[in-house]
């Protein structure tokens, strides 16, 4: 038996002014217009922890739903890709994928296919 989701809370919550990765979504939004990376690419890992811990938690409950939110692998995808970054751009997808089997759970198509198209520019890149 696991601990009452109403009692669980992610020891890292405290480095960004948001109590759930969810509350982040319009941030990331604004950083990405505005080309602040950086900061997007801080907020973003922050918020990909978040929602693997949250995952994990919820893995192990007696009535839980683990899920992994692709949104926020494809926003820094999409940061990456904009600053040329493609291997990191590949090795975030690969997070998701492998976040996604480690519950058990097939990654969306999209990402897959995202996943592909990123290896290619990575590897083209690499030319």
């Amino acid at each position: 038996m696991g601990v009452a989701g109403e009692d669980w809370r992610w020891g890292r919550v405290d480095e960004q002014p948001f109590d759930h990765y969810t509350d982040a979504s319009d941030r990331v939004v604004v950083l990405k217009r505005e080309r602040r990376h950086d900061e997007a690419e801080e907020l973003l890992l922050w918020c990909i922890d978040y929602v693997e811990a949250e995952a994990e938690f919820e893995k192990h409950q007696k009535y839980g739903h683990a899920a992994i939110a692709p949104a926020y692998y494809r926003h820094l995808g999409i940061v990456y890709r904009k600053d040329g970054r493609y291997q990191d751009e590949v090795e975030i997808l690969e997070r998701y994928v492998e976040a996604c089997r480690g519950l058990g759970r097939d990654p969306q198509k999209k990402m897959s296919e995202r996943l592909e198209r990123a290896r290619e520019l990575a590897a083209e890149s690499e030319s």
